[in-house]
This record gives C-alpha cells, sequence and structure tokens, in this order.
C-alpha cells in the first residue's frame, strides 16, 4: 500500500502527508519534542544495565518528581532554538501535545510514580516510508508516552498514512532479568518490546540493534508488521550496555557512515561505505548526565545529504564532518544532552523528499 502523493494548485506534485525512508533525505516536516512538564522515571531495575552509575540513586529517590527546574529551562530553550534553526531552512515543525507527565499510574501488574517527558519521540515513534510505527517500550514509567503525540498521529492517519501501533506490552515482571549481569539482555522474550531508536533506516532496508530495551520478539513483530517490501536486519554493536543505537551509527549520507570508534561492528551490509570514526565529545566530566554518555554528541540530524547540525561546542566533530564534505549548523544543546538525547533523538523526521531505494549491501546476496 502506497501513500500517493497529489499535486498543489500549481501541478507541482506534493508529498504524502508522511513520507521518510532514510536519515538523510532532504527535510521538509519534522515532530520535535517536548521536556516542559518533565519528571524523573520511576526506578526499575532493568535500567540498571543503562543508566549511569550516578543517575542510579537519584532515579531510586526521585522518581516521578520534576527534573531540575533550571537545568530544564534552559534545555527548553535550546530546544526552541533548535525550532527556529529548522523552519529558517524552510522545514515545517510540530509539536507534541501538553501532557501531565507527574500523574501516577497503574495496571492490574503494576504501579508507576510518574510518565518521563514527551522530549525523544525518536524513542517510541518511527516513520517507515508511508507508515508510523508506535514502539512497545519496555520502561514501565514510558507506557503512556505516546499519549502527548497521538492528536499528531491521528492528524496523519486522516491525512491518509498509515498506523502501525505495536501491541501494548504488559510489562509484568516476567519481561525482564533479575541480578546485575551485563552479560544478559534485561529483557527476556516474554513479549514484543522495542524502542524506535534502535532501527535506522536505509531506503528499502532497516538495520537494528539487539539491546536491553529491544528483543528478537520485537524484531520479528516489526519485520512482519512492515511485510516483505522492506528488509530488517540485525547487526552487532560492542556496547554492554546498548539502549539506541544512533549514538553508535549515524549515517549521514549515501554511502557515508558515523561511527562510535569503539562501539561499532563492521557489518558485510556496509561493504563500500566510507566509515567515519567520530572524535571524542567535548563534554566536560562534571557535566550532569542522566540518561546516557556523552557519546550522544554524536547523535546528529541530517537535513539534506549535505547538512547536519551539530552541537556547536564539538568543534572536534564540526572539523571531522566539514572535511568529510558536509555542511555543519551548530546549535547549543548541551543542557538536553543532560535529558537523554540531542538531535536525533528529540525528533521525528515525518516527511523527507525522496522514495523508496536500496543503499546497503544484502547479506548473503539477497
Amino acid at each position: 500500500m502506497t501513500n500517493d502523493a497529489q499535486p498543489d494548485e500549481h501541478g507541482q506534485a506534493l508529498l504524502p502527508a508522511v513520507n521518510s525512508y532514510t536519515e538523510w533525505d532532504p527535510l521538509r516536516e519534522v515532530v520535535v519534542g517536548s521536556l516542559l512538564g518533565g519528571v524523573f522515571p520511576d526506578w526499575q531495575d532493568s535500567m540498571v544495565h543503562v543508566v549511569p552509575d550516578a543517575a542510579r540513586p537519584v532515579f531510586q529517590e526521585l522518581g516521578g518528581s520534576p527534573l531540575p527546574a533550571g537545568h530544564l529551562k534552559a534545555a527548553e530553550e535550546e530546544l526552541e532554538g533548535l525550532v527556529e534553526v529548522l523552519e529558517a531552512h524552510g522545514i515545517a515543525v510540530v509539536r507534541p501535545d501538553a501532557a501531565e507527565h507527574q500523574a501516577s499510574f497503574r495496571t492490574p501488574h503494576w504501579s508507576a510514580a510518574g510518565g518521563l517527558y514527551a522530549g525523544m519521540p525518536r524513542d517510541l515513534l518511527m516513520v517507515v516510508g508511508d507508515a508510523i510505527v508506535e514502539a512497545p517500550m519496555s520502561w514501565r514509567c514510558r507506557h503512556h508516552e505516546v499519549d502527548a503525540f497521538r492528536s499528531l498521529i491521528k492528524s496523519y492517519f486522516r491525512r491518509g498514512a498509515r498506523w502501525l501501533p505495536a501491541p501494548r506490552p504488559q510489562l509484568t515482571d516476567e519481561l525482564y532479568r533479575t541480578g546485575d549481569d551485563a552479560g544478559d539482555w534485561a529483557v527476556t522474550e516474554f513479549e514484543p518490546v522495542f524502542d524506535a531508536a534502535d532501527f535506522l533506516r536505509f531506503g528499502r532496508d532497516l538495520i537494528v540493534q539487539r539491546s536491553h530495551v529491544t528483543n528478537e520478539f520485537g524484531i520479528d513483530w516489526l519485520r512482519r508488521a512492515l511485510g516483505p517490501e522492506f528488509g530488517v536486519t540485525v547487526i552487532d554493536t560492542d556496547d554492554p550496555h546498548a539502549m539506541h543505537i544512533d549514538a553508535t551509527i549515524a549515517p549521514l549520507a549515501p554511502g557515508k557512515l558515523l561511527v562510535h570508534p569503539e562501539r561499532y561492528v563492521p557489518h558485510e551490509i556496509f561493504d563500500g561505505w566510507e566509515i567515519l570514526p567520530a572524535p571524542a565529545p567535548t563534554l566536560p566530566q562534571d557535566w550532569p548526565m542522566y540518561f546516557c554518555s556523552p557519546w550522544v554528541s554524536m547523535n546528529v540530524l541530517s537535513l539534506d545529504p549535505e547538512t547536519v547540525v551539530v552541537e556547536s561546542q564539538e568543534e572536534p566533530l564540526i572539523d571531522a564532518l566539514t572535511a568529510w564534505g558536509f555542511r555543519c549548523v551548530p546549535v547549543d544543546f548541551r543542557h538536553v544532552y543532560s535529558f537523554g538525547g540531542s538531535f536525533h533523538c528529540v525528533t521525528l523526521d515525518t516527511v523527507r523528499e525522496g522514495g523508496p531505494a536500496r543503499y546497503l549491501s544484502r547479506p548473503g546476496g539477497a
């Protein structure tokens, strides 16, 4: 099924309501998240593999409590700065609805002191062609996070997009492994779960990593939901704390892949691609990081195959990308870093120019 473009009053072809096949085609419309009203996540043991050590007691003591007001205000100002930059490049920006993240909630099996935020739409939603996929996330505090984006999804559906919500998981104890053994993934195969940010799109092909929030059951569900029109390939990464692939691999243009110098594991699917190891991040060691490592620095956003948005103080990365032929658009974003993501994480590219194509070598010659 396709979402065919209709001509405008001048006879020019319009893109469908939702159209995004890659991470780099020219960007026309994007959702930018909001951290307003965000709270610390309610601790669950499966977080032990991915949350920085210093943040664990914070989550355990302050789950459901508001995020630090001053730092949050600065992060929201940075998000507004990103919106201004995107609009200055002629890109339409849409935002999520306000939501009450501090409200507690429960199911018949468990309860949560609060939600999280609506700051990282890339974690819970993915556009594949003309379809919006809702991810079945494994953190209990994120069980209702998609509600802030629900009116947007319904609007896209009414204008012709496909809507593929994964089965909402029960998130009972059977889903989680106990103990502190980093050799095992935090989630079992009890039911399908995945975060959308563990996937990257390359036209007719997607790649995905198995992680502490994404299991094989979830990957198989998405593979069947998309059908034979798309290939989904699982790749290995060298990351014992794996959660979200977009700080390990960042495709910036056809044939150009920015990678984490230690986590990236070569794969035949990238045969013929240029590989650039990202320079080390410049974030000060004492900068508060509640959710992730400073390597979120390589979580850039492609506006087109020649242009990327990069954090303004990551000068070694800007120099490396410039030497590689890219035009870098610097934007201050360090306060957003603290809350678990950067430019790729806080956005959902709903409309990009271009259509389905093959960019990757097919494993086994397929």
